[in-house]
């Protein structure tokens, strides 16, 4: 038995809840960075609730292993080789290796 489909509107909902936590996530980071991983953390929880993939521009922005809320130079550290980008979570250590080509002129 095939289930229902949700409405659009609340599909839009939580994906406004969404941008606003990771807003909230930006903004306290310097001040309260336990509270930026809680606002990470709910914002996982309501993507799988909902079923709604994490937009592309998030997805870098937090550790896949232990939801924290990831800033570059603070508790993030960044490499670049010839084919990936390499992000090591200085928190947990864990790495995620992204492939990128460069473009041609």
């Amino acid at each position: 038995m095939s289930r229902r489909k949700r409405p659009n509107w609340i599909n839009n909902i939580a994906l406004e809840r969404m941008q606003i936590l990771f807003e909230q996530a930006e903004n306290e980071f310097s001040d309260h960075p336990e509270r930026s991983d809680r606002y990470v953390k709910l914002t996982r929880d309501i993507s799988t609730k909902y079923n709604i993939p994490l937009p592309d521009y998030w997805r870098g922005r937090f550790c896949k292993n232990c939801n924290k809320f990831l800033k570059p130079g603070i508790n993030l550290r960044v490499r670049l080789s010839n084919k990936t980008i390499t992000r090591k979570c200085l928190e947990c250590g864990n790495l995620t290796k992204v492939p990128y080509t460069h473009k041609k002129n």
